[in-house]
C-alpha cells in the first residue's frame, strides 16, 4: 500500500476510489450489516449508495461518470456476490440512473443531492410496501385495519376503533415518511460535506501518512467474518409476517363469539397464505433465477468494455476494508460524535488514497 504523492492526487480521479466505495458496500457491506444484527440494513445501504453518487457528482465533472461508476459497481456485484437477488440489481440500476439525471447539469448540486436521498429512500420503501401487497394482496392491508381495531376494542373497554381511521394507512405513511427524512438528512450533510472538502481541497494528508506508517492495529478479525446462510431468505420481516398471519388465523378460530369473530375472516388469512406460498415458489424457482442470470449474463459481456477500472477496482476492495477500519479506529467519542468523526476522517483519506501497481 502507498498514499498518493501531491502530483499523483491532483491527477488521480477519486472516482476510482468512491466506485470501489460502492462496490465494497454492495458486496459486502450487506453481509457485515447481517452478521452484526443492525436493523433498516437495506436503508443504510441505499443511503450509502446516494453519499457515493454525491461525491462522484462533486467530484467528476463529466457526463456519464455516475453511469459509468454504476455499472462498473454492479458488474463487481454480479462477480464478487453472484447470488445478489434482482431487487438488488434494481435498486443499483434506478440509483445510478438518478443520480446521473439529477447530476446532469451540476448547478444545483445540493438540491439535487436531497432530491436524490429522498427519492430512492421513498421508492426504497414503496419498493417493500409493493412487494408485501403483491405477495398478500389488498386483503393483508385489510387484515391489519381489523387486528389493529381487535386490539383497540380490547384495551379501551369494548370502545369502537374511530369511523374512518385506518391503522394500514398510518402504518405506510410513518414508514414512508421515515425514509424520506432519512434519505433528506443524507442528501442535504453529504452535499454540504463534499462541498467544504472540494473548496478547501483536503484529501486526508495526514491521516494518510499516519496510515501509510503504522496500520498493524488492524487485524484481519476486526470486521464481522461473514458465512454464507443456507437459506437467505428466511429473513426476520418475512418470519414475521408469517407469525403475524398465524395469529390472527388462530384468533379467527379461538374467538367464538360473534362480536369478535366479525374481526377476522380465516377464509381470507388462507387464501393470503396460499397466494404468498405460490408466489414465492414461483419467483424463487422459476422467474428470479431466470431473470438473475439474464442480467448476470448481460453485465458481464460489458466486462471486457470496463476491465481496467474493474482490475483497479478489485484491487482498491481489500484497501476500502482496511480504511474503514482504520477510520474507525482513528475517530474518538461515542455515538453520533464518533459517526461523525469517522466520515470526517474516512472520507478525506479514501479520496486522497492510490492503490499499488
Amino acid at each position: 500500500m502507498k498514499q498518493s504523492n501531491n502530483s499523483e492526487t491532483d491527477s488521480f480521479d477519486p472516482t476510482q476510489n468512491l466506485t470501489s466505495l460502492w462496490a465494497f458496500s454492495e458486496g459486502f457491506l450487506g453481509g457485515i450489516f447481517s452478521a452484526a444484527k443492525i436493523p433498516f440494513k437495506g436503508l443504510l445501504l441505499g443511503n450509502i449508495s446516494v453519499s457515493v453518487i454525491i461525491l462522484i457528482a462533486n467530484f467528476n465533472s463529466k457526463k456519464g461518470a455516475i453511469l459509468k461508476a454504476g455499472t462498473i459497481t454492479t458488474i463487481i456485484k454480479a462477480i464478487i456476490s453472484p447470488y445478489s437477488t434482482l431487487p438488488a440489481y434494481l435498486a443499483v440500476f434506478t440509483q445510478t440512473l438518478l443520480g446521473e439525471l439529477l447530476f446532469l447539469k451540476r448547478n444545483f448540486m445540493q438540491l439535487s443531492g436531497i432530491i436524490l436521498g429522498v427519492v430512492t429512500s421513498v421508492i426504497s420503501s414503496l419498493q417493500r410496501i409493493i412487494v408485501l401487497t403483491l405477495l398478500f394482496g389488498n386483503s393483508f392491508w385489510e387484515t391489519v385495519d381489523s387486528f389493529a381495531a381487535y386490539i383497540y376494542n380490547e384495551f379501551s373497554g369494548g370502545h369502537v376503533i374511530p369511523s374512518g381511521f385506518r391503522f394500514s394507512n398510518w402504518l405506510i405513511g410513518t414508514y414512508v415518511i421515515i425514509h424520506a427524512v432519512i434519505g433528506f438528512v443524507t442528501g442535504y450533510f453529504v452535499s454540504g460535506y463534499a462541498r467544504r472538502i472540494r473548496h478547501n481541497e483536503i484529501f486526508g494528508k495526514e491521516f494518510l501518512a499516519d496510515f501509510s506508517k503504522d496500520n498493524s492495529i488492524l487485524k484481519e478479525g476486526d470486521l464481522i467474518k461473514t458465512k454464507k446462510r443456507k437459506n437467505k431468505y428466511l429473513k426476520f420481516s418475512k418470519i414475521a409476517l408469517f407469525v403475524f398471519l398465524l395469529t390472527v388465523l388462530i384468533l379467527s378460530y379461538v374467538l367464538n363469539d360473534t362480536q369478535n369473530k366479525s374481526f377476522f375472516d380465516s377464509k381470507s388469512v388462507w387464501l393470503m397464505l396460499l397466494r404468498s406460498i405460490t408466489i414465492m415458489i414461483l419467483w424463487l424457482k422459476v422467474i428470479g433465477p431466470f431473470l438473475n442470470s439474464l442480467i448476470k449474463s448481460r453485465l458481464l459481456k460489458n466486462r471486457s468494455k470496463y476491465s481496467e477500472e474493474i482490475h483497479y477496482t478489485l484491487k482498491m476492495l481489500p484497501s476500502v476494508k482496511l480504511l474503514l477500519l482504520y477510520s474507525w479506529k482513528s475517530s474518538g467519542g461515542k455515538g453520533f460524535s464518533k459517526i461523525s468523526k469517522f466520515i470526517s476522517v474516512f472520507i478525506p483519506v479514501l479520496l486522497g488514497y492510490k492503490a499499488e501497481d
